[in-house]
């Protein structure tokens, strides 16, 4: 991996469910505004800096931020892939899984990590649809892919292929999203 960059002022998350910026500030506060559909944390100048311990501070409150988004949106996607397909599920957990973007457990639950706040929708819906689709099919056999494809009009496996090619772009690059979702 290239050394990993400090989140700095042009650090940004966009994507097509959340907008998160830096905004600099003379005062002495970090505020978090939510406004016009875009989340600033609105930070001092004299504060922010790339000292560890700052930014270390600065990658949990991103998580938060995440988690919170991914709280607040996860819910009705997962439910609206539900009625759409007919496939069902117990409950939906939402946690900082570092490892895996979701899974389904053995009795019905959907597992999806907070971090895919940071891929676009159709990696969301893609994922969601996968957990889902082992609601019939509890393995990866060719039944398996065959009701994903048929559930998301596309080549499933592409779709897993860009989201991990995506992960590995920020690795390589030394992206903060990298150290986000690494926990470091």
């Amino acid at each position: 991996m290239t050394k990993a960059k400090p989140i700095d002022w042009n650090f940004s998350i966009t994507t097509d469910l959340i907008h998160f910026d830096i905004e600099p500030s003379e005062g002495n506060d970090f505020i978090l505004q939510k406004k016009e559909g875009r989340i600033h944390l609105v930070s001092p100048r004299k504060k922010f800096t790339t000292d560890e311990y700052f930014q270390k501070w600065l990658r949990t409150v991103v998580r938060e931020i995440l988690r919170k988004e991914a709280h607040r949106l996860f819910p009705t996607i997962v439910r609206h892939w539900a009625e759409q397909t007919g496939l069902t599920y117990q409950q939906l957990h939402i946690h900082q899984t570092k490892s895996k973007w979701g899974s389904f457990s053995g009795l019905g639950n959907i597992n999806l990590s907070t971090y895919l706040m940071l891929m676009d929708r159709k990696y969301i819906d893609y994922t969601v649809c996968h957990e889902l689709c082992h609601s019939r099919e509890m393995n990866h056999s060719p039944r398996f892919w065959q009701l994903l494809n048929q559930v998301t009009q596309t080549d499933a496996k592409q779709i897993g292929r860009e989201m991990n090619n995506c992960v590995k772009s920020w690795y390589e690059s030394g992206d903060p999203r990298y150290t986000i979702i690494s926990g470091k």
